[in-house]
């Protein structure tokens, strides 16, 4: 067995070496710059599909409807299209939707948002109730149609008081769903 170990070794002890020590520095660099890709890309759509709402173009809208629908084919058009007004509904209530979401420095500042000094929290929980089962859907229709690129979990946590996300919260579970 000596005799087989020792040549494999001054044959190969060098590659081996390196195998192990430059391996896990090379992985780490290729991943990193495969995360860098896919947050640039990320990024890239996000700003699309801002653009794309600022216009608040219906025929975008109605493509975009479309696609969600593809995605979920087991969810009614009826449904579907309920779904789209109350993310609508809800973007309204906050202040988030297209019209009013005049903003500066990439949406770091809001401009005159007036509607979202005075938020319709009443309304956006009424909304919010309706589709328990379907929030991934209110989620996605939300940030593609009904606002600039906007994630409803970081606006309900923005624009709902403590107590009533709590309370919104605690529905959810009631009915078996942990969105949020």
């Amino acid at each position: 067995m000596d005799t087989k170990i020792i040549p494999f070794l001054k044959k190969y002890g060098i590659f081996l070496i390196v195998l192990f020590l430059v391996f896990p520095y090379v992985y780490k660099y290729i991943k990193g710059a495969i995360n860098i890709v896919k947050d640039t890309n990320l990024e890239a759509k996000q700003t699309e599909n801002a653009n794309q709402n600022a216009k608040a173009d219906p025929v975008i809208t109605k493509e975009k409807v479309k696609e969600i629908k593809k995605a979920y084919p087991n969810v009614s058009s009826k449904r579907i299209d309920e779904i789209e007004a109350s993310a609508k509904k809800i973007a309204y209530a906050f202040g988030t939707n297209v019209d009013d979401n005049h903003v500066l420095l990439g949406g770091k500042i809001d401009l005159y948002n007036v509607r979202a000094w005075t938020e319709d929290e009443q309304g956006a929980i009424k909304e919010l109730k309706k589709f328990t089962g379907t929030f991934p859907i209110l989620e996605e229709m939300y940030y593609k149609t009904a606002t600039k690129s906007k994630n409803l979990k970081n606006d309900l946590i923005k624009y709902l008081s403590p107590t009533d996300l709590q309370k919104l919260s605690k529905f959810y579970k009631s009915q078996g769903y942990s969105w949020l």
